[in-house]
């Protein structure tokens, strides 16, 4: 970043648009920066928030790279003048979860859509995000936002933004709005009040009808179906969105639901776990306890604005094991593949990240239905999902139909009337399953004796700060300019290097490979045997992940053999794991 630029960026909020409080402590920071001072408070003046893999996301405080009400409307500010553009009289769907300040930030973004003479949709109470995508679509909307940090801890919060089909932006579309943000060259923002008369005119409170019309979409699902066979779930939305949304969906088809009442009410501080993430153990740990204490065949946790969902399943001890992403999204999609509904001339499509199991790409395989790889990020699925209904290049919306979406990250989406991660259909689909099968784990294992035994691990290092910026950046660049190709990363050799930002594999342009890909700072590397090692940094949070994936060596014949080589492939994770952080030099 050039001085001038960052100098500039902190005297801005200087300026007389901003209380005194906040002139006085940018004065500060602007002294701690002269002075050589890089530490978080004053790299939070130094940076911008960005759109990532989902949206805006930030801790919330002052500064032009944090969550505060004048991020948010300049944002918003750019996202009018883009809508204003576009539409003749464009409508905007806005929800929020329960994070801190998600109401005020809500009530500020409604305010400066409707002062702008946009119509405004504002849910009256906290919402899940796949909801805000449905009602998009269902509003017959043009825009929407959620204000939303996911599974971040408390400090966090965040903003996405919708496009008029109910998904992400993405590509041209955010482009293009980010060019109209970037134009704004102050901090003026006309903030409007939620007692203006503007504000009462423009803005429409919705909630419950919203619900009411979800809820009947699944009269047209052909996995949603009243099994007459019992079913006891515990479930637990982590304080978060889902506590008023998924208990009715399951009870709809005869699901038992038990709430772990101590964090069923939305609460931004999520007192009860370390972080609101279900894909963390210790978050799922009163499910757990309550599951073990009412025998629960299995517990549910969904994260704080409900797209994602993490769950334990009863073994034949009465032990719960957790299954992960990969594992979840796995039995969801070989249940809808191995049950589809058979129709003449149609194609059914799988969309999964470049970092999801190829578990996956067998089951779809094995049973006759198209699969893709993605980007991380659902909103790349989603934009799948559009191109099939625009008939897009490689797409015939009258043949082709979409079947299933998901990443190992915990989110999924099994139905084609919501544009984003959906926990609550997921969940429905999951009970199904375990309704229909029986023990999930015994399906799961059915699944690896069928399709084949894969095994995933993934590794997470926290890199904060602009120091932490640094390091990501220099470590992705070193592995970019490095050859690994042929080594041996224990009994696996790397035998190709896919580079998402060059698009090349193993330095040769290829076209045809990323022609549904845009670029990205990805790096992956080929295993043989088959396994796959994949880093990026993350677009959510100040992390750079390291994703690893193998196949068993040799096909598993019996429940035997399928637990001694899941015990060979654990220790191979590890072993091939250590060895590439020791390459990156992360390991430290």
């Amino acid at each position: 970043m050039e001085d001038v630029i960052i100098k500039k960026r902190i005297l801005d909020w200087c300026s007389p648009y901003f209380p005194l409080e906040i002139r006085e402590e940018a004065a500060k920071i602007y002294n701690r920066y002269i002075q050589g001072d890089r530490s978080e408070d004053v790299f939070a003046y130094m940076t911008e928030l960005k759109f990532g893999t989902g949206g805006l996301r930030g801790v919330i405080g002052n500064g032009s790279g944090r969550m505060n009400e004048y991020t948010v409307g300049k944002t918003t500010l750019g996202f009018a003048h883009y809508l204003l553009k576009k539409y003749k009289n464009p409508s905007v769907v806005i929800a929020y979860d329960s994070r801190r300040r998600s109401t005020d930030f809500a009530e500020i973004t409604a305010g400066i859509l409707a002062g702008k003479n946009i119509k405004v949709y504002l849910f009256d109470q906290v919402t899940p995000t796949p909801i805000l995508s449905y009602a998009i679509r269902k509003l017959k909307a043009q825009g929407g936002i959620v204000l939303t940090a996911s599974h971040n801890p408390p400090e966090y919060n965040g903003y996405k933004v919708y496009q008029e089909d109910g998904s992400q932006i993405v590509g041209d579309v955010q482009k293009a709005i980010e060019q109209e943000i970037d134009q704004i060259q102050d901090w003026n923002i006309p903030f409007v009040d939620k007692n203006d008369p503007i504000f009462k005119k423009n803005v429409e409170y919705i909630g419950e009808n919203i619900k009411s019309s979800y809820y009947k979409e699944f009269d047209h699902v052909f996995f949603a179906k009243k099994i007459n066979q019992p079913l006891k779930v515990v479930f637990s939305p982590l304080h978060g969105t889902a506590g008023k949304w998924l208990p009715g969906l399951l009870e709809k088809y005869h699901i038992e639901v038990i709430p772990v009442k101590e964090q069923l009410e939305p609460n931004g501080e999520f007192p009860t776990v370390d972080y609101p993430n279900p894909e963390e153990p210790e978050a799922l740990e009163m499910c757990k306890e309550l599951a073990e204490k009412v025998g629960a065949d299995l517990f549910i946790a969904t994260d704080p604005d409900a797209d994602r969902m993490g769950a334990g399943i009863k073994n034949h001890n009465g032990e719960y094991v957790l299954i992960n992403g990969n594992q979840t999204g796995s039995i969801l999609l070989a249940y809808l593949c191995e049950n589809l509904p058979k129709e003449a001339n149609k194609r059914y499509f799988v969309f999964k990240t470049i970092v999801t199991t190829n578990l996956q790409r067998e089951i779809a395989r094995k049973n006759g239905v198209y699969i893709r790889d993605v980007l991380t990020g659902f909103k790349y699925i989603a934009e799948q999902m559009r191109w099939i209904e625009e008939n897009k290049d490689i797409y015939n919306s009258k043949n082709d139909i979409y079947l299933f979406g998901g990443e190992e990250s915990y989110g999924y989406l099994p139905i084609n009337f919501v544009r984003d991660k959906d926990s609550l259909s997921s969940s429905l689909l999951l009970c199904t399953i375990a309704k229909e099968k029986g023990n999930l784990l015994d399906y799961l294992n059915e699944i690896y004796l069928k399709y084949g035994l894969y095994l995933e691990d993934l590794k997470s290092i926290t890199m904060k700060g602009l120091d932490g910026l640094q390091r990501m950046k220099e470590t992705i660049s070193r592995l970019r300019s490095s050859n690994l190709v042929g080594k041996e990363l224990g009994e696996r050799k790397i035998v190709k290097v896919y580079d998402y930002q060059n698009q090349t594999i193993n330095n040769q342009d290829d076209k045809e490979y990323f022609k549904i890909l845009p670029k990205s700072d990805v790096l992956q590397y080929e295993l043989e045997p088959e396994g796959l090692l994949t880093i990026r940094p993350s677009g959510t949070e100040p992390k750079v992940k390291i994703y690893i994936s193998l196949r068993s060596k040799e096909q598993p014949q019996s429940i035997e053999e399928l637990t001694k080589q899941k015990k060979q492939l654990e220790n191979e994770l590890n072993t091939i794991l250590g060895m590439f952080l020791a390459i990156t030099k992360l390991s430290g």
